[in-house]
């Protein structure tokens, strides 16, 4: 694991990177912006003590979504190979749920397009 300090303004990731890893909001506030979203405004805000970046990791698909600081932030960052340890350590029911889970939001959001 390791701890991020980041400006205001400043990209975690893009839609279409690799998913390397899980953030957690430590302090502050990161936009995420969908790929409908043409506006500077995000359609949801992740804030203290919430994660995001999980379905891709989850998934094994590249990022959905960008996800932008709008505010400066202190976020905790879960590499895969740590994220896949933590999941490999747990029940099988538990990887499925969370597998299926990732599908599921994955393929409500395409079918919003």
């Amino acid at each position: 694991m390791k701890r991020l300090k980041m400006e205001i303004g400043k990209h975690v990731f893009r839609k279409g990177d690799a998913a390397n890893g899980v953030y957690l909001v430590l302090s502050g506030s990161v936009g995420i912006f969908l790929p409908s979203n043409g506006t500077k405004d995000p359609d949801f805000l992740v804030r203290d003590n919430e994660l995001f970046g999980e379905m891709g990791v989850v998934s094994d698909q590249s990022r959905m979504a960008t996800a932008l600081t709008v505010t400066e932030c202190d976020l905790l960052f879960v590499s895969r190979d740590e994220f896949d340890k933590m999941v490999d350590d747990s029940h099988i029911v538990v990887k499925g749920i969370l597998r299926i889970l990732a599908e599921r939001l994955r393929m409500a959001q395409t079918a919003k397009k």
